[in-house]
């Protein structure tokens, strides 16, 4: 995971970027005032780290004018104040990172160049491998928002998709795993807990949370059942991996034979928060103790300076 971002950016296109003049940058004007696109709270200070991949609330302003879909649309697949329902969690100990853009713009749980190819115009360079999710339409800069709607009115010149990959995906991945390997370092071993919300899915009975481990390969077992036991005892509805199974950032660090483990969180929206609004109401606060009892749960697994 070391140099993360050079090791993803093909050398002529690096080239290209290292060219690239601040005038060329998307959405220049909002760039003057946007955040730094992910915020750390904490050092290593427990071997969990936590992580919100998708709660980033800071829309372009270019973005969202020259979208066919009005911001409420846009919205609708942030896991909006999931890293603010951690900070009891990181009370605890961990260090939690949380991207400050939406997965609208740049989604950082898909690869880099997992791109739908129908997207832009002019030739696609060859390193650009879309998975299945990726042609639907859902990859690292997506094509459609969750209900399956068109976000862009014309197609895009690649080097667009290039640049946020540059700026917003690649920062985010590099401090990622600078903290998952200064954490196992310190401690022996590392839990990254990805946290997200999901909205009611009644194929799989609308459960309050989903614990995705990619089907047993991405942590030890008794991390994923002793986060199953903690929820139910506390009279929360689970499921392991159905519907959601962990996306690339779960399946891409987590390697429990080497210490590295990475369990996805997904947190019913309802919960929390009223969905059309994205206001917190009453449930807020009972689920951020859940959140930090759970953590403290799996803090116990991992006794200081070894591994399970």
């Amino acid at each position: 995971m070391k140099n993360l971002a050079h090791s993803l950016l093909p050398r002529h296109l690096a080239r290209l970027l290292e060219n690239t003049t601040k005038a060329d940058l998307p959405d220049q004007a909002d760039r003057a005032i946007a955040p730094a696109p992910f915020e750390v709270q904490g050092a290593v200070g427990a071997p969990i780290v936590l992580a919100s991949p998708h709660s980033g609330q800071f829309y372009p302003e270019a973005f969202v004018q020259n979208s066919r879909q009005p911001l409420p649309v846009l919205r609708s697949g942030e896991d909006s104040h999931i890293h603010l329902l951690a900070e009891q969690a990181h009370a605890l100990g961990p260090a939690l990172l949380h991207a400050t853009f939406p997965r609208v713009f740049c989604d950082v749980n898909r690869g880099a160049w997992d791109l739908d190819t129908r997207m832009f115009h002019g030739p696609i360079p060859a390193f650009v491998r879309p998975t299945e999710r990726g042609l639907a339409g859902l990859g690292s800069i997506p094509r459609i928002v969750g209900n399956r709607k068109p976000i862009y009115w014309h197609r895009l010149p690649f080097m667009e998709a290039a640049l946020r990959i540059r700026h917003y995906w690649m920062p985010y991945h590099a401090m990622l795993a600078d903290m998952l390997n200064k954490t196992r370092t310190k401690h022996g071993a590392c839990l990254l807990l990805d946290l997200h919300s999901m909205p009611d899915v009644p194929e799989a009975a609308s459960p309050d949370f989903v614990l995705g481990d990619a089907h047993g390969t991405t942590c030890h077992p008794d991390i994923i059942s002793t986060a199953e036991h903690t929820l139910q005892s506390l009279g929360f509805r689970t499921t392991r991996n159905h519907p959601y199974a962990g996306g690339y950032i779960t399946r891409h660090y987590g390697r429990p034979q080497h210490n590295l483990h990475a369990l996805q969180i997904e947190m019913r929206k309802s919960l929390y928060m009223e969905e059309e609004t994205h206001i917190c109401h009453e449930g807020f606060a009972p689920l951020s103790n859940t959140l930090a009892t759970l953590t403290e749960k799996l803090l116990k697994l991992f006794p200081a300076s070894h591994g399970l």
